[in-house]
């Protein structure tokens, strides 16, 4: 398979091009679907699931499937991806092996990077490399969508 737009070789499994980062499904389909930016904790309202109240340590919610899975960012780096020994462990093969990783600065914000992943990491519908994230902040990876919480202060 290759990119409709640069032409790039493609994995046939792909939805985003590894070079140009250009979709490579039918907008149409339900598979890769962006959910609208949301500015505030308090209104976010994803298939029924709000902000949890007041967590204590910051964590990521994994949307969807039979029920919210939790994970506390505990540890200063925390691995994303299918292998198994990822922190967080993302089981599907849209997913890289080593995709991303969330890092804790010495300020106490959190990041997140893509380790140079074929479908890319995406933050509130847009394609990063690296991003601190922000309280309610929507991330993409693969087929996945999780929803960064900040620690209640």
């Amino acid at each position: 398979m290759t990119c409709r737009r640069c032409g790039e070789i493609l994995n046939a499994n792909a939805n985003f091009c590894w070079s140009c980062g250009a979709p490579q499904h039918d907008p149409s389909s339900p598979e890769t679907v962006a959910l609208p930016v949301v500015s505030s904790a308090e209104t976010l309202n994803l298939r029924g699931h709000h902000a949890p109240s007041a967590p204590h340590l910051d964590e990521v919610v994994i949307v969807g499937g039979s029920g919210d899975d939790r994970y506390e960012l505990v540890k200063e780096v925390s691995s994303v991806g299918r292998h198994g020994e990822s922190d967080l462990l993302l089981d599907d093969v849209s997913v890289s092996r080593h995709h991303a990783v969330f890092t804790r600065t010495a300020s106490g914000r959190v990041t997140l990077r893509d380790l140079n992943s074929l479908n890319g990491t995406y933050v509130n519908g847009a394609r990063v490399e690296e991003t601190v994230l922000r309280s309610a902040d929507e991330i993409q990876i693969g087929k996945f969508k999780l929803v960064y919480w900040q620690a209640a202060s």
